[in-house]
């Protein structure tokens, strides 16, 4: 088993979840895949699962139950499977989907529907954490009992973030389109908005411009709010030293990551991790004590 590739098409050989956890939750399929501008992929109808679908990259047209809006990179929607579902690649696109089985999906993704709706607006990032809890390490099986697990703790992300999908967006020029991928996708990797703009091929000083009129902030910011979403989602997960999550989500040291941190979320990550912590003992959900870190087993795209 391997981490997919933005480039390139994975599945995953999932161990079948069995009666007791796929009638309580389980993953039933996992694939990411890749398609050319133009093309257009359907999906069966699969009564008792639900879907979960991101781009890694690029766009997609979503055409279901009689609607049609557009999903772009790192947005996330959900699909009762009762009904069919297509979608079109406004341009080479990667794309992930999750299907899952069980009546906790079934109840808390309902739920999502009645109070706002089944679009996520960072689900994208919630989903792209979960594969990396699964990649262990190259070669590693998952079983049943990890899979569900991970689509339990995707679930408890999701919550309280729906609404409904948006109409049709606006048109982004190019290099703003541009710098939004690359910030998504490599927001780990990014040496700064330097490199961005020479990547593009443009001066610092004209995205900014334009990025700023489009968007309503600097490039700079909105690369640290990428990376700060993703540093939440590792710290709800647990498990991770504060310096790992640092690096992971692409902070030059620990002391400027948690500057920003507590700039953006009103407390440091340290005592962030403990809230997320104290919050899943009240649940139950807590890791035990001697549970081995995760630092040295999750790879990142």
């Amino acid at each position: 088993m391997s981490l997919p590739c933005p480039q390139s098409e994975s599945s995953w050989n999932l161990e079948a979840p069995g009666d007791l956890l796929s009638g309580l939750l389980g993953i039933c399929e996992l694939q990411s895949e890749s398609l050319s501008a133009g093309d257009i992929r359907t999906f069966p109808a699969a009564p008792g699962q639900w879907r979960l679908l991101t781009p890694l990259s690029g766009s997609l047209d979503l055409a279901w139950a009689d609607r049609t809006w557009t999903l772009a990179a790192h947005q996330a929607a959900a699909f009762p499977g009762g009904e069919g579902l297509s979608l079109l690649a406004r341009e080479d696109a990667v794309f992930l989907c999750l299907a899952l089985c069980g009546i906790a999906a079934e109840r808390v993704l309902e739920q999502c529907r009645r109070e706002g709706g089944l679009f996520f607006a960072s689900g994208g990032l919630a989903m792209e954490s979960m594969l990396h809890s699964l990649n262990a390490h190259a070669g590693h099986s998952v079983s049943a009992s990890e899979a569900s697990a991970a689509a339990y703790r995707l679930l408890m992300n999701l919550i309280g973030t729906s609404s409904a999908a948006p109409a049709e967006g606006r048109k982004l020029p190019l290099v703003v389109e541009a710098a939004l991928g690359i910030m998504r996708r490599e927001y780990a990797f990014l040496d700064g908005i330097g490199e961005l703009a020479d990547r593009l091929e443009v001066t610092q000083e004209y995205l900014t411009r334009c990025f700023c009129r489009t968007i309503g902030i600097t490039p700079g910011k909105y690369l640290n709010r990428v990376r700060i979403e993703n540093a939440r989602i590792l710290l709800r997960e647990g498990g991770h030293s504060i310096q790992f999550v640092s690096d992971a989500c692409g902070f030059t040291n620990c002391n400027y990551f948690a500057r920003v941190f507590r700039n953006s979320v009103g407390m440091t990550p340290r005592d962030y991790a403990r809230l997320q912590q104290r919050e899943a003992l009240l649940s139950g959900q807590a890791q035990p004590p001697d549970a081995p870190r995760r630092d040295n087993s999750l790879y990142v795209l």
